[in-house]
């Protein structure tokens, strides 16, 4: 069984209409979004003047989303699992044969 990752749980109130966590869950999403839609944006740039503006406004909004990310652990409104030890190793396995294989 895996153990829960998280710092604890600040309490808000639940209604039907969203509260501070549902407000700052929603950011962190968009800003996941926004990151991955950048990094497409990044790699279509059709000039350096381009890739460079982008370049700039996606570190901003990755460093947003980091502040976001953390304020919404801190709040103990973001959870991890660990994973055990057998996914660990498999994981790391299966890694290692990819990396030789690259070698060759």
């Amino acid at each position: 069984m895996a153990n829960k990752v998280c710092c604890d749980e600040t309490e808000v109130e639940k209604t039907k209409n969203m509260n501070d966590r549902d407000y700052l869950i929603d950011i962190l999403t968009s800003e996941k979004d926004i990151t991955k839609n950048m990094c497409v944006a990044l790699t279509e740039a059709s000039n350096s003047t381009l890739h460079d503006e982008l370049y700039d406004i996606f570190n901003t909004v990755e460093e947003l989303q980091a502040d976001t990310y953390e304020m919404a652990w801190n709040y103990g409104w973001y959870k991890l699992e660990e994973a055990e030890e057998t996914k660990k190793s498999s994981t790391k396995t299966e890694l290692e044969t990819k990396m030789e294989e690259l070698k060759n």
